[in-house]
């Protein structure tokens, strides 16, 4: 087992999170995940919240289940103080997510609207064919039909807009069929002491959800990218040395689009391992560097979280019309289906030095950057302030950011969102072949 000596920052803003650990709330209390014998050495931590609904009345008929989730937060991390506030700090942007209040939304068709807004056919759409099958339960939206519509910025046009509210928030009931077009998901959320990067890491998020979307469903057959541990920065290196010191074998790759935003791909196998024997996991940050500091960490946590689940989907296949977050991840990782992972494990690829991969220049603003970047692919960022009172009171801001061009990750295989103009563009753009609709990856989703 990997001992490392790096100690890693904790402020005092990341501490002040402390406050909302309280037996009535907001996290009810935080656990220690065990980490196996053979296994990376980082700290793993859940932060309960238990049945948020209890707060939020707009969550009537709450149920911790596959279809609702849960929004309990998880952190990890090289010490046990930081995996801890990182999970309280999950907690509460879970919770940020899932309140809203109906007084503060404009209800209106959008054929009706007299303010700037971003409409709903801008975002990821079901293909005719997905909408036709009896176990999609998304719907076509009609601008005629009434929807909710939240406040937001668009940080590429710096102008006040308003999004649909069931793209800001999480666990909407539906109240129009035109609603329907869209799952709230929690991509995007992110708190933090400084509101600017708030909304970075929720751009960062966006990104990388769009290229795990991309990667699986068109199969893509990325660079690997090769790491001298000795050129990277002495605090990247420690997460390295700690994600490499077992007999866990890790393949990365170049997964980054033509959003011109570093992502790093990572496969981790197990040979030995009869359950979870390959998981993949992804990062995306302002370096590669950087995400290559992330990746053994998400790769250890995710490990850790998906064995609770083992019993639930190993040798069964989730249900096509329902929301399984993990129930694809813990399938396909039995040792009998490594082959669906060829595309990424097997032949002939380009490799790629991790220096090589694009970054933000340095002096350069890393918002931004990242803005304009996106704008030159004509993506959006919009930004919604769903910062709780929970979340001023000790001192947080919380920013859901929205970026409609973006290929969402579906844990809802009969609605993975395949009629996308995106899904087919942005392979072609990176240099790679666009297969049609036919052509998609079928099976489920590995990433959780």
């Amino acid at each position: 087992m990997y001992l490392g000596t790096h100690q890693e920052h904790v402020s005092d803003e990341l501490r002040a999170l402390e406050h909302l650990v309280s037996p009535y709330g907001l996290i009810s209390h935080t656990a220690s995940l065990p980490v196996r014998e053979g296994e990376p050495s980082f700290a793993v931590h859940l932060a309960h919240i238990g049945d948020p609904s209890q707060a939020l009345g707009n969550l009537d008929g709450w149920a911790h289940g596959e279809d609702m989730g849960n929004v309990d937060g998880a952190g990890s991390a090289l010490t046990s103080e930081r995996a801890r506030l990182v999970s309280i700090a999950e907690g509460l942007e879970r919770y940020s997510t899932c309140a809203w209040s109906e007084d503060e939304l404009v209800t209106a068709a959008e054929n009706d609207l007299e303010e700037e807004f971003v409409s709903p056919s801008r975002w990821p759409r079901c293909s005719p064919a997905e909408l036709a099958r009896e176990d999609c339960n998304m719907a076509e939206y009609d601008p005629s039909v009434p929807i909710r519509w939240a406040r937001a910025w668009s940080l590429t046009r710096r102008v006040p807009v308003l999004v649909p509210a069931i793209a800001a928030y999480l666990h909407m009931p539906y109240q129009s069929r035109s609603e329907r077009f869209l799952r709230g998901i929690t991509t995007g959320a992110a708190v933090h002491s400084d509101v600017r990067a708030a909304v970075l890491n929720g751009v960062l998020e966006v990104v990388e959800r769009d290229a795990i979307a991309l990667v699986w469903l068109q199969r893509l057959r990325l660079p690997e990218i090769a790491v001298d541990p000795e050129r990277l920065d002495p605090g990247v290196r420690e997460f390295y040395r700690a994600g490499t010191s077992t007999g866990l074998r890790v393949r990365l790759y170049d997964a980054t689009t033509d959003f011109g935003i570093p992502v790093i791909y990572a496969v981790q196998l197990a040979d030995a391992d009869g359950t979870l024997a390959q998981i993949v996991a992804a990062t995306c940050d302002i370096s590669a560097e950087r995400a290559l500091g992330k990746i053994y960490r998400e790769l250890s946590s995710l490990r850790v979280a998906l064995r609770g689940h083992v019993a639930s989907f190993e040798t069964r296949e989730p249900d096509r019309d329902k929301v399984s977050v993990t129930g694809g991840a813990v399938y396909n990782a039995a040792p009998e289906r490594r082959h669906i992972f060829d595309f990424l494990l097997e032949g002939d690829r380009p490799t790629r030095r991790i220096d090589e991969m694009p970054a933000v220049p340095e002096g350069a603003d890393a918002l931004d950057t990242m803005v304009s970047r996106l704008a030159e692919r004509d993506a959006e960022v919009l930004v919604v302030d769903i910062t709780t009172d929970e979340a001023r009171q000790v001192g947080m801001r919380a920013t859901k950011v929205l970026i409609p061009e973006a290929m969402p990750v579906s844990f809802v295989h009969s609605e993975r969102f395949l009629g996308t103009p995106r899904l087919y563009d942005a392979p072609r753009a990176m240099g790679h072949p666009s297969h049609s609709e036919d052509d998609i990856n079928p099976e489920h989703q590995p990433f959780a």
